[in-house]
């Protein structure tokens, strides 16, 4: 997956805009589609609800929070103190500092979470969505529309991950609200949008740190942390 040169299709590229570092711009595709396709087509947020998001400081986290806010949501996240600052700048509207408080206990009814965490905080997000609402993770497990949808595979990988995510299903139907893991498609023209709003200083890039391309294994290490506040870069020395 870390290689010097890779071929993509035209098609699945967009141009960065002059006002952009290409250093910078190395943290948009990834993170930046993740966050617009989880919010706009699979929770389909629209202005006034009222939106969880789990994580807001990481990667996909920050640019949740600002397309979250374009679109018009009333945003809520989780931060650790030292991330809170941040995620106020990007536009969240209350902030739960995740090691001293249960975000599940403070909140409720609202209309959407997408989860950037997994784990118990993906299981808390069902008991805080009201009944029609949606839950989307991205660090959960497949279900099976994630074969069709995501994936474009047949029925064998569909019964899989029905199997491994019938707990989440179990959890959704008990509650009343739709699951979806969403797994990012490359989109030339999603990244030409996201590339006007950046060339607009409407959407903000996030760095926390940059690595050289020889020491990839430092920058999975300090990822493996799990502190970084938005994204780290790997660059190409000459």
């Amino acid at each position: 997956a870390f290689a010097e040169y890779a071929c993509v299709d035209a098609s699945l590229a967009a141009k960065v805009p002059d006002s952009v570092d290409l250093t910078m711009a190395a943290g948009v595709p990834l993170a930046g589609l993740t966050a617009l396709q989880c919010l706009r087509d699979e929770l389909q947020v629209q202005p006034g609800q009222r939106l969880f998001i789990s994580g807001g400081a990481g990667g996909v986290g920050t640019f949740a929070l600002q397309l979250a806010k374009r679109f018009g949501a009333d945003v809520t996240t989780t931060a650790s103190a030292r991330g809170e600052a941040l995620v106020r700048r990007l536009g969240a509207d209350r902030v739960i500092d995740y090691i001293h408080e249960r975000f599940w206990e403070g909140l409720k009814d609202m209309d959407g979470a997408l989860d950037l965490v997994g784990g118990d905080t993906l299981d808390h997000c069902f008991e805080i969505v009201k009944r029609g609402g949606r839950v989307v993770s991205i660090a959960g497990l497949p279900e099976p529309a994630t074969a069709r949808r995501d994936l474009d595979a047949g029925p064998g990988l569909a019964a899989l991950f029905w199997l491994i995510s019938m707990k989440w299903r179990r959890l959704a139907r008990r509650h009343g609200v739709t699951y979806r893991y969403k797994f990012m498609h490359p989109s030339g023209a999603e990244l030409a949008e996201l590339a006007g709003m950046l060339a607009k200083n409407e959407l903000q890039i996030v760095v926390d740190r940059v690595f050289p391309f020889e020491a990839i294994g430092d920058a999975f290490a300090y990822l493996e942390k799990g502190r970084a506040k938005g994204k780290v870069i790997v660059t190409m020395e000459g």
